[in-house]
């Protein structure tokens, strides 16, 4: 079926004049401007619609790209530049996608009449204009993003969350991004309106709801949790109608099948999967109840696409007040429909205009699964929202799924189902109100009112208009679960253990979830036949989310090797998960194995590392943020002139750590002496944490997976110094260049590097040069330009010729022309044998 969619002076000396600059308040926003059009149709510059691929959730099993204009996925084999990213590739890396792209559908009737508004296949959404309003990327452990339980009013001012990551000062208080809720190992917040002049002019047809929609969307790097992503839609109604009947939608255009193969897409099988799915807690199993539409690929295309692909509904809140506080759990899921082919909409066919969609939004049903492979699009909806007033809003949560098969897709469907359920937690500090299993304040009036129908105790109680009583109205339920007749129950762990509202905890927070530290942030280094690792020390102080402690263990450094980047992956986005090797391991001294010790400092056998030692006036500059800190101790210093983002940050953490200040960080190194020149190669540094016993840690506990934090690099040879330079090391590699040699870091073609080979000319000199590589009859083939000063010995070249052409089987000569005249020139030769 054909697709529809074509479409940071120098450097600042003098501690005084140093804190002086510092003084000065600055607010510093790091959003990039990119205003890349969407289709052949002009678009305006001051828009930011992402359509590069730049925002990739890779921190787990499943990959999926993220865009700020009501889109996910990549639309694979479109003109879009993100079209080469995953879309939704499971296993990572493994070049095979499960779907095509999905889009938000919000539908509403406004003073009487039906209106729909369309992420995907009409692109009705839009960033409002300006640079700030692109996506934006954060983590659990972000300083500016804890949440509850732990201490959430990250800027100390009496409020909480309220000042969501988007580039704007929600709070008038001179700040920006200083106080809001980050969720998982990564995630992506982006807003997005349907109102914009352009989509006007793009869909006239269509009538705006005035809505906007915030999309945040996030991922965990644990393995028990990495198989899927989890989405909150926010929709709030700007328009001066009340918005009633509201359902809101997620319409899919789902496809099987590795993108190395033409028509993938023409043989999957669909369906929807409603009912209750054991998921681990603990030493047991608790019971969820999961609904999930999902693709599959009919033939498994001779066992390559074997996984499954789905869309789980977990959940929403209605619409309320201000103030007012919604509650848990309650949601309609209203309808699954299945649309195949180019049929008209009267014979099942798609819908095509406002009123079809809002008519197939609001229909109630649920389609057959199908029989029949085929080309399939669904659409999913839940609702209705009876009544949003101007301000008000709904939220509605999903996640996207993936398994090696049925079952597995399940298991990491109730996963995501139990993460959302979350945990309940003392909200207003009342230790009255959340006991004896009472969680949920019903207020009056109310006749002969039972707050407790499973106590045993019946009781009959007038409560007064206005009054709140709190009830147990979920002890059913409670019961149920704790008597489950196939989910497995550790028989030490009691019915209290099951039931909400105890110990003053009254208000349930969603996405909460305990796991492993989060994975530091790290960087690489290459070398020559050597790769340096540097991380800081994130891990070691970020708490558990659950419990509040402190309890990482120790590091794990792996290293993937033989990647050969399979269509639709990229270097930003991992190896497949069978690459990674562990080639280093250490932790605290605490007498958990293996109880090897890494904070010695580096030149005595430890990992410990000493940044920044470059900088001449080092010492002077950590002062000088000291003291800016000491009176501004929340506030980002701003970086003064001369030096990067990254050092600037790097500085404040040393302050803020010789200061004992939150966000103060160590650093630690680690050399891979074994890497191999030109190889792909990734590195990741992930952490782990210990179970505590009665004396303290008593054994290892949970570890991230090495995908949830990796870089990419290839060791280079290094440049020849003035002194020691030898024109007889300067050669080609591999020589003879066939296709045997070159498949150890061959790599799939892409549009930026189209052939996928590559020669390198190693050793070169020491400073800038001209690389001139000629026939043997001394035709010009190619120049290349290299810049050795940094310390890089190697320039690579792909076989492809000047003119846009790969080049033939011969003897080709290549002449390295140094332009410091301390080098002498120097000419060699290879073969290319194809």
């Amino acid at each position: 079926m054909q697709r529809k969619w074509n479409r940071l002076n120098g450097l600042v000396s003098g501690f005084v004049i140093i804190a002086a600059f510092f003084t000065i308040h600055s607010i510093r926003v790091t959003a990039s401007d990119r205003t890349q059009p969407l289709s052949s149709k002009d678009r305006p510059i001051d828009q930011v619609p992402v359509i590069d691929g730049t925002y990739v959730h890779n921190v787990g099993a499943l990959q999926m790209n993220i865009t700020n204009w009501g889109i996910i996925g990549s639309m694979p084999n479109s003109n879009f530049p993100m079209r080469e990213v995953p879309s939704a590739q499971y296993p990572a890396g493994s070049g095979i996608e499960y779907l095509y792209a999905a889009g938000i559908w919000v539908g509403a009737e406004r003073s009487g009449l039906p209106s729909v508004s369309t992420g995907y296949p009409q692109d009705e959404f839009r960033p409002k204009p300006g640079y700030q309003h692109t996506i934006y990327e954060t983590y659990e452990g972000d300083l500016r993003g804890s949440h509850y339980p732990m201490f959430a009013d990250d800027d100390r001012d009496g409020r909480v969350d309220e000042d969501r990551l988007n580039g704007i000062d929600d709070d008038n208080d001179g700040k920006i991004d200083e106080d809001f809720a980050a969720f998982g190992n990564q995630m992506f917040c982006c807003e997005f309106t349907d109102n914009q002049p352009f989509t006007r002019r793009l869909w006239p047809e269509h009538e705006p709801l005035e809505i906007s929609v915030r999309q945040e969307t996030f991922q965990w790097g644990e393995e028990i949790y990495n198989d899927f992503i989890a989405a909150r839609y926010t929709v709030t109604n700007w328009g001066f109608h009340n918005l009633v009947n509201t359902y809101i939608g997620l319409y899919a255009d789902i496809d099987a099948g590795p993108r190395d193969r033409g028509g993938y897409h023409m043989d999957d099988q669909v369906g929807l999967w409603r009912g209750e799915w054991c998921t681990p807690r603990g030493n047991g199993e608790y019971p969820v109840d999961i609904s999930i539409a999902y693709v599959f690929d009919d033939d498994g295309d001779d066992g390559r696409t074997t996984g499954y692909f789905g869309i789980a509904i977990l959940g929403h809140t209605h619409p309320v007040a201000e103030g007012n506080e919604s509650h848990y759990p309650y949601f309609s899921f209203n309808s699954f429909h299945i649309f195949r082919g180019l049929q008209p909409y009267a014979n099942g066919g798609e819908p095509t205009n406002d009123f079809e969609r809002y008519e197939t939004l609001s229909r109630r049903g649920f389609d057959e699964n199908t029989t029949i492979p085929g080309d399939y699009r669904i659409l999913i909806s839940i609702g209705p929202f009876y009544v949003i007033p101007f301000g008000g809003s709904v939220h509605v949560d999903l996640a996207f799924v993936a398994g090696a098969d049925l079952d597995e897709l399940r298991n990491h469907a109730a996963a995501a189902q139990f993460i959302y359920e979350g945990v309940f937690y003392d909200l207003d500090g009342d230790p009255e109100t959340g006991v004896r299993g009472r969680e949920s304040p019903m207020v009056g009036p109310l006749d002969r009112w039972d707050p407790d129908h499973c106590d045993g105790i019946p009781e009959e109680l007038d409560i007064t208009k206005y009054d709140t009583i709190w009830s147990n109205i979920d002890c059913r339920r409670e019961k149920y679960t704790f008597n489950h007749p196939i989910c497995y129950r550790d028989r030490n762990i009691s019915f209290r253990s099951y039931q909400t509202g105890v110990d003053g905890k009254e208000h349930r927070l969603n996405w909460i979830v305990g796991g492993a530290p989060p994975p530091p942030n790290m960087r690489v280094l290459p070398g020559d036949g050597k790769v340096t690792i540097f991380w800081d020390d994130l891990s070691e102080t970020t708490p558990d989310i659950i419990s509040g402690i402190c309890d990482f263990e120790g590091y794990q450094i792996w290293r993937a090797e033989g990647w050969h980047r399979p269509l639709g992956s990229s270097s930003k986005n991992g190896p497949e998960s069978d690459l990674w090797g562990l080639i280093e391991g250490r932790d605290l001294v605490n007498g958990v194995m293996p109880n090897i010790d890494f904070k010695k400092p580096f030149n005595q056998g430890g990992w410990q590392y000493t940044p920044l030692l470059h900088l001449e006036e080092r010492d002077i500059l950590i002062r000088a943020f000291e003291e800016v800190l000491l009176y501004e101790p929340l506030d980002t210093v701003s970086c003064p002139p001369g030096l990067t983002g990254e050092e600037c940050d790097t500085l404040e953490a040393v302050a803020r750590a010789r200061l004992k200040f939150e966000g103060g960080r160590q650093y630690y190194k680690f050399i891979d002496e074994f890497a191999k020149n030109g190889m792909p190669c990734f590195y990741s540094v992930v952490s782990y944490d210990h179970d505590l016993g009665y004396a303290g840690p008593a054994s290892v506990g949970r570890y991230s997976s090495p995908s949830s934090n990796f870089a990419y690099v290839e060791a280079r040879s290094a440049a020849q110094d003035a002194d020691r330079y030898d024109r007889e090391e300067v050669y080609a590699v591999p020589n003879p260049v066939t296709k045997e040699n070159l498949s150890p870091w061959q790599l799939g073609p892409v549009n930026n590097d189209a052939s996928g080979v590559k020669v390198e000319l190693r050793n070169l000199p020491a400073c800038r040069n001209t690389v001139r590589i000629y026939t043997v009859s001394g035709d010009l083939v190619v120049v290349l330009r290299h810049d050795g000063s940094g310390g890089d010995g190697t320039v690579v070249w792909n076989l492809v010729s000047r003119n846009g052409q790969d080049v033939t089987s011969g003897v080709y000569i290549f002449a390295v022309e140094p332009e410091d005249g301390r080098f002498e020139r120097t000419i060699g030769k290879f073969v290319v044998i194809r």
